[in-house]
C-alpha cells in the first residue's frame, strides 16, 4: 500500500475530521478553512519548513514584508505541560492513586515525556533564530497535584522538575535536532521566577484594576505567558515568537486574556515586540493526543514496542514526518505503510536516546 499526501488530501482530511468533533475541539474549523483555501498569512520570510504546519499567525506589523523580522534577534517561545489533560483528569479523580511521593515518581518517571507533549512544546524555527526558550510549570502543576494527592507541595515540585531535566528536556532537545533545528534550546522552570510572575501579575490587576482570585491566580499567571509580561519576565529585551501547538492559543474561556489582546493587539503597546505562531497539534484519529492516555501514545517508556495503527498512520506522518519532507513545498510524499512505520520507530529512538 502506497500513501500519498498532497496539501489539498491532508487539508481535505482534517476538515472531514475537524467537522466530527465537538466544540472542545482544540482548534477551529475556520482556521483549517483559511489553510486549505490558501489564506494562510504566514511573514514569506519564515522559511523554516515547519511553516508547512502553521494554521494561524499574529504577528507585529513591523514584521511585515516591508520590514522584515530580525530572525537573528528573535527568541522563540513555547512551553510544555507537564502533565496533559488525560492524566490530570484521571488522577482528580482518583482513577489514579499513588501511596507516596516516590510511587509518583516511579510512575511520572516511566513514561515522561510523551510524544505529544514534545511535539506540542514548541515548533521548529528557522536556524537562524536567535534561540528557543520554553517554560516548564513545576510549580503550577505541583500546587493542583498537592490538592489532588495530599502529598507535600515541595516533594512534588521537585519530582517534576528533575525528571523533565533528565528526561524531558533532552528529549525536545533531540525532537528539535532531528527536525532539523541546530541552535540553542534552554527550559525556564516556573519555581524559578515566582517572584517576577508575582510582581508582573500585580501590575496587570493594577492595569486591569482588578484582582484575581486566589484559586485563579496560577491560571492568570500562565495568561502572562501570551503578552509581552512574558518577554519581561525572561529579560528579552528583543522581539519574540510565541510558537507552539494552536490548541494552546484559543483564548475563549480564560481569565482576560482574550479581552487583553483585543485590547492591546500584538504589536502594539506593552505587546509590540511579541508575535504568536499555532501550528498543528499532535494528531490521531481520536482527536488531539491530549486526550489520550499516557499509555495510548509514544512514550519514554514504550517507544520502543509501540505500534502505530494503521488508522493512525497518515496523522503520525502529518505529526512526525511532515516537518522534515515538506510535504506541502515540495509535493507529495509517497511512502509504503511499513516505510513510514519504519521512519517513525527510528525517529521515535531519535528523539527518547
Amino acid at each position: 500500500m502506497t500513501i500519498s499526501f498532497t496539501k489539498a488530501s491532508i487539508m481535505n482530511g482534517l476538515m472531514t475530521w475537524a467537522s466530527s468533533q465537538d466544540q472542545a475541539v482544540a482548534f477551529s474549523k475556520s482556521m483549517l478553512t483559511r489553510v486549505a483555501c490558501g489564506q494562510n498569512d504566514v511573514p514569506n520570510f519564515w522559511n523554516g519548513s515547519s511553516v508547512n504546519k502553521i494554521i494561524t499567525v499574529k504577528f507585529p506589523q513591523k514584521f511585515g514584508p516591508k520590514l522584515p523580522l530580525d530572525l537573528n534577534n528573535t527568541t522563540i517561545l513555547g512551553g510544555m505541560c507537564l502533565l496533559n489533560t488525560s492524566e490530570m483528569k484521571r488522577i482528580s479523580k482518583r482513577e489514579i492513586t499513588f501511596n507516596s511521593v516516590g510511587d509518583f515518581e516511579v510512575w511520572y518517571r516511566s513514561w515522561h515525556p510523551r510524544i505529544d507533549q514534545i511535539h506540542d512544546a514548541v515548533g521548529v524555527p528557522p536556524n537562524c533564530c536567535k534561540k528557543i526558550v520554553y517554560v516548564s510549570e513545576d510549580s503550577f502543576f505541583a500546587d493542583r497535584l498537592s490538592d489532588y494527592t495530599g502529598f507535600n507541595r515541595e516533594c512534588v515540585q521537585s519530582v517534576l522538575k528533575d525528571v523533565h531535566a533528565s528526561q524531558g528536556h533532552p528529549a525536545l532537545t533531540r525532537y528539535l535536532k532531528c527536525m532539523g533545528y541546530k541552535g540553542e534550546t534552554s527550559v525556564v522552570y516556573t519555581s524559578d521566577i515566582s517572584g517576577e510572575l508575582s510582581l508582573s501579575l500585580r501590575i496587570w490587576e493594577r492595569m486591569l484594576n482588578q484582582t484575581f482570585r486566589a484559586c485563579d491566580r496560577s491560571f492568570a499567571k500562565v495568561e502572562l505567558m501570551y503578552t509581552g509580561f512574558w518577554l519581561d519576565i525572561l529579560g528579552i529585551t528583543s522581539s519574540g515568537v510565541i510558537y507552539e501547538a494552536a490548541s494552546k492559543m484559543i483564548l475563549k474561556g480564560w481569565l482576560k486574556l482574550e479581552s487583553w489582546i483585543e485590547e492591546h493587539p500584538y504589536g502594539h503597546g506593552i505587546n509590540k515586540n511579541l508575535g504568536i505562531a499555532g501550528y498543528l497539534p499532535f494528531l490521531t484519529t481520536r482527536g488531539d493526543g491530549s486526550v489520550l492516555r499516557f499509555d495510548e501514545v509514544p512514550n519514554y517508556q514504550n517507544h520502543k514496542t509501540y505500534t502505530v495503527t494503521s488508522e493512525d498512520l497518515p496523522w503520525y506522518i502529518v505529526n512526525l514526518l511532515f516537518m522534515k519532507k515538506s510535504v506541502i513545498e515540495n509535493g507529495p510524499l509517497d511512502l509504503t505503510s511499513q516505510n513510514a512505520i519504519e521512519l517513525i520507530a527510528s525517529d521515535l529512538s531519535q528523539y527518547y536516546g
